[in-house]
């Protein structure tokens, strides 16, 4: 892998995170305040807290595992032929 391959790698994994973090914001967003609205309990808890903080939670960690599998790649990030330039 090319230096300038390494960059795009870098970017484009940092592009993903932050497209993810978007997500996570949107998703607790509507799970949380959309979800307020409704008058529903569980176990004397309104429906919104369960959705967003346990919902949230759990749409981060498949998020993120779907992007580690999908984007991210594992690469060395020293120069291959060992010429630092």
């Amino acid at each position: 892998m090319t230096r300038k391959e390494k960059f795009d790698q870098a970017a484009k994994e940092a592009k993903a995170v932050g497209i993810g973090l978007i997500l996570i914001i949107v998703f607790w967003v509507i799970s949380g305040f959309g979800v307020s609205r409704l008058d529903i309990t569980v176990w004397h808890t309104p429906l919104w807290v369960i959705t967003g903080c346990l919902g949230t939670w759990i749409f981060s960690i498949i998020l993120v595992s779907w992007i580690v599998k999908k984007v991210f790649k594992d690469f060395a990030l020293d120069e291959e032929d060992g010429n630092e330039s």
